[in-house]
């Protein structure tokens, strides 16, 4: 049997995290725009498709690339797990609703 409060705890303690890892996430998007700005604006090339060319290959913003994989990885990986513990709680409060109902139809 799953013990409510420890599930509940693990969600508690994992909470600052989940949210940290979010605020990764959503601050990824945002810095791998502003990095491929800062590079493009000094990127070579004379069309827009050779600069663009030029900047995605730039190491900074491969850099950021990754960085935005590595957020999204360790946020969908906290994310899957609060859903698990979330789950583990549904399926604790059906087992306790169906026990209720067991003892009352026994009376």
């Amino acid at each position: 049997m799953t013990d409510i409060d420890s599930l509940l705890e693990q969600a508690r303690k994992n909470s600052k995290g989940y949210g940290e890892k979010y605020g990764c996430k959503e601050t990824a998007d945002d810095y791998l725009k502003s990095t491929y700005a800062s590079i493009y604006a000094s990127a070579i090339g004379e069309t827009v498709g050779e600069r663009d060319a030029w900047v995605r290959r730039h190491e900074e913003y491969r850099k950021a690339i990754e960085r935005k994989q590595n957020a999204y990885a360790d946020w969908k990986t906290a994310e899957t797990y609060m859903r698990l513990l979330f789950a583990q709680t549904e399926v604790w409060r059906s087992v306790q609703a169906n026990n209720r109902y067991m003892d009352s139809a026994h009376r």
